[in-house]
C-alpha cells in the first residue's frame, strides 16, 4: 500500500457494477488510480474533484492489467489538521 499527495481530478465515471454501485477513473499527479468495485469510496470520490487530497492506494498485482486502486481519500488541509 502506497500514499500519494495532490489535486484530485476525476477523468470518467465508469460503467456501475453488477451491484449497482458507482466506479470512477481519477488521476492524481499524472498517476491514474480507479475506485474499487462496490467500495464506498465510489460514492463520496466526487466531493474531492479538484482539491488537494492524501490518498492511500494498492496494486491489483496483476502482470497483464497492472492497476492501481484508491484504498482512502482525505482532503490534505483536514488531514493535516487532525494530526496538530
Amino acid at each position: 500500500m502506497g500514499k500519494i499527495t495532490g489535486t484530485l481530478n476525476i477523468i470518467e465515471k465508469l460503467p456501475l457494477s453488477r451491484m449497482g454501485n458507482p466506479k470512477y477513473k481519477v488521476e492524481i499527479n499524472n498517476e491514474i488510480f480507479e475506485t474499487k468495485t462496490n467500495a464506498s469510496l465510489g460514492y463520496a470520490i466526487t466531493n474531492f474533484d479538484n482539491k488537494k487530497v492524501i490518498a492511500s492506494f494498492e496494486n491489483n498485482n496483476d502482470n497483464f492489467k497492472p492497476k492501481l486502486y484508491l484504498v482512502n481519500v482525505e482532503n490534505l488541509y483536514q488531514s493535516k489538521n487532525k494530526e496538530v
